[in-house]
């Protein structure tokens, strides 16, 4: 890095916060539950590419290659988790970007900071350039409150886009809201793959990860755990972990303190606390599910999904929508974006 910096000009200096060495992630597939097919895609479209360049110089893959990967979905579900894992498996720099960084104040400054962004990219080949939230920088054009300027930076960063195509340097763009994304973004991001809210036997596998590091009473069922939190994703499962772990805390702290009120001075703690049923219990009061079956935005992803997702060609649905009827239970496909699709 400090060699880079040397090299970079003023704007490539001001990306520099967003490289990551894949040395420094502690992130692995093993430690993101998603369908396996989509793991098997970003292996594919990531890992070979950069770690197999001589495969890719020749042939229909020396002429064209996929020039960027779309993940979308619901929030919370490990979009950004997976491309972590991207990084750590394929040994690559990643780069991320936001739309805070791009966007300046002072015109053309926007549109040199998209140059930047692919000139330090050329530099840390290999290398993965993330942006996440990207509806926030690919934005559609034809939108009502449309600026000349974003129009400008956009077309900039297409430019750029299509001069990747001779280095190892790969796009991945993540958001909750695809169908705001501008259609010639789209176009260059041919491979689209959903991220989609986990089912009970996905809750459990996501569970088992979050709390491997920890004691549970053999009272505590995760599969059970699972089959309460419907609606919960990733970040809501984890969110319940940590919040499960400060109750069995808060105990502790309570056991010591009276402890020490009745004189015992001979009292310790364990050294590991154990979860109990209860401190779950306590949890589920206070983290609840961040998505509902009736978001405008899950049916809008849907929407998109049918129309643009790898597996558009399905049946369509009736129609669009989370609504559950009058059944007073919480059906948990309702909320995904593919319902009809069975968990692996």
């Amino acid at each position: 890095m400090e060699k880079l910096k040397k090299s970079c000009s003023k704007h490539e200096t001001r990306l520099l916060s967003g490289v990551v060495d894949p040395a420094s992630l502690r992130t692995t597939f093993n430690d993101v539950h998603a369908d396996p097919n989509t793991i098997e895609s970003l292996k594919t479209l990531t890992s070979l590419t950069l770690l197999r360049p001589e495969a890719f110089s020749y042939g229909v893959l020396a002429a064209d290659r996929l020039p960027g990967l779309l993940l979308y979905g619901p929030p919370g579900t490990g979009k950004t988790l997976l491309a972590k894992a991207v990084a750590k498996e394929s040994s690559a720099t990643v780069l991320e970007v936001s739309g805070a960084q791009v966007y300046e104040k002072y015109v053309g400054e926007g549109e040199k900071m998209v140059n930047a962004v692919f000139s330090l990219a050329k530099k840390l080949s290999p290398c993965v350039v993330f942006i996440d939230e990207a509806d926030a920088l690919f934005g559609s054009r034809g939108g009502a409150n449309n600026r000349t300027t974003h129009r400008e930076i956009i077309n900039q960063f297409l430019r750029g886009w299509d001069g990747m195509d001779d280095h190892s340097v790969f796009m991945m763009v993540a958001t909750n809201r695809p169908f705001d994304l501008d259609d010639a973004v789209l176009r260059r991001l041919p491979r689209r793959l959903l991220v989609d809210l986990p089912l009970a036997k996905d809750r459990e596998g996501i569970l088992k990860i979050h709390l491997k590091g920890e004691t549970l009473d053999p009272a505590v069922s995760l599969s059970d755990l699972a089959k309460n939190t419907p609606l919960y994703s990733g970040s809501d499962l984890k969110n319940l972990c940590v919040a499960a772990a400060l109750a069995a805390v808060r105990d502790e702290n309570n056991l010591l303190e009276a402890a020490r009120k009745n004189g015992d001075s001979d009292f310790k703690l364990p050294e590991r606390r154990t979860l109990a049923p209860s401190h779950f219990e306590k949890a589920l009061t206070e983290i609840s599910a961040s998505v509902s079956e009736d978001m405008a935005t899950l049916g809008a992803i849907r929407k998109f999904d049918e129309q643009y997702g790898e597996k558009r060609a399905r049946t369509k649905k009736p129609g669009y929508g989370f609504g559950l009827g009058g059944s007073s239970a919480i059906d948990e496909t309702g909320a995904r974006v593919r319902p009809d699709e069975p968990s692996r």
